[in-house]
């Protein structure tokens, strides 16, 4: 459920920092090149969406992975007692 958590924060906030802040920011402003969608007012929508997916999907692979790898430290070894 943290993992989960996690995402849904980044992804609202790459989401909202693409829409605030003017600057092309990668994979975004490539998906109207990407997919040949003509230029229209809902283009910064679509940009801020991709980024918060990537972005947000980025941050979440990286926390399970880490969490994963604690887990299995802190995990007692039962081979190891004598």
């Amino acid at each position: 459920m943290r993992v989960a958590a996690i995402f849904v924060a980044f992804f609202l906030l790459f989401t909202l920092a693409s829409l605030a802040v003017p600057v092309p920011m990668f994979p975004g402003n490539m998906i109207p090149v990407w997919f040949r969608i003509p230029p229209s007012t809902y283009d910064p929508y679509i940009e801020a969406l991709m980024n918060g997916v990537v972005y947000g999907f980025i941050t979440w692979l990286v926390f399970f992975l880490v969490s994963r790898r604690m887990d299995k430290a802190l995990a007692p070894n039962p081979k190891s007692k004598r």
